[in-house]
């Protein structure tokens, strides 16, 4: 197939020009029209790559649509598929939770039937995009380490990632915050609240650090990606600098944005 005037979007520039693919790859652009008379006319359209999600939770909404409803695993996977690839993604790291904030959540009842939609549908070549996994670790957690060490090994793991939202961490620097956030999301009274922020605080101390440290060195060992998360200052930064982190997901003070150039040098 050849494509005449199209904007193509280059690493570094944009061209005016035409573009031949075959076997489903490009394999050549030009500056200039093709004279083929196969040729069809972009109508100078942008024509970009696909582009590559990284961090979506989209999955999740296709097997959960409303609140105790179970879709079937091929149906939810198929859903999903046909909406990335609308959207212009062909290649998708699908982020599943480990070591849920809370018990009882639907992320962590789906995990194994959303990773082995993935990784079944990626086998059949159901998919239309590549779909691979990211796993969101949330470090203060007792599952999150055994979880990980069950998971680390399947094909299509890509990208890990180190999260940590307990109390005073991060994105939830303000305890303020932190509680307007989580009373509001699983309707606690003030009471409740305190008792979970005393639990969280405790699971935090017992398992953040140790998790981090375990999860990066079995990623480095893989020759995993791995990526931080919230960053909010440059100590934040340093550390996961220090871990092996390739990506910084999502800074959340300027001045944990304004570290990352340095610290990572």
């Amino acid at each position: 197939m050849i494509i005449n005037n199209v904007r193509l979007v280059l690493e570094d520039e944009v061209i005016n020009g035409s573009i031949e693919i075959r076997d489903g790859a490009i394999r050549a652009y030009a500056e200039t029209r093709s004279h083929l008379p196969e040729a069809m006319d972009g109508e100078g359209g942008w024509l970009l790559p696909g582009l590559i999600e990284l961090h979506t939770d989209n999955l999740d909404k296709f097997f959960t649509p409303r609140p105790k409803v179970d879709w079937p695993a091929h149906s939810a996977m198929s859903s999903h598929d046909a909406l990335m690839v609308a959207s212009g993604i062909t290649t998708v790291l699908d982020a599943v939770a480990i070591g849920d904030v809370r018990d009882g959540g639907d992320r962590l009842e789906n995990l194994e039937k959303m990773i082995n939609a993935v990784e079944e549908t990626q086998k059949r070549g159901l998919n239309r995009a590549e779909h691979r996994l990211h796993l969101r670790c949330e470090l203060p957690h007792h599952t999150t380490l055994p979880l990980f060490e069950k998971l680390v090994d399947r094909e299509p793991v890509s990208l890990v990632s180190l999260m940590d939202h307990s109390p005073g961490q991060r994105q939830f620097a303000s305890l303020e915050k932190y509680r307007e956030y989580y009373q509001g999301k699983y309707s606690l009274n003030d009471v409740e609240m305190a008792r979970y922020e005393e639990e969280q605080l405790a699971l935090a101390a017992q398992w953040s650090q140790p998790n981090r440290v375990s999860i990066a060195a079995m990623c480095r060992d893989r020759n995993i990606a791995l990526a931080s998360h919230d960053d909010a200052t440059h100590n934040h930064v340093r550390e996961s600098h220090q871990l092996g982190s390739v990506i910084a997901e999502f800074p959340t003070t300027f001045g944990g944005g304004r570290s990352l150039p340095r610290a990572w040098q």
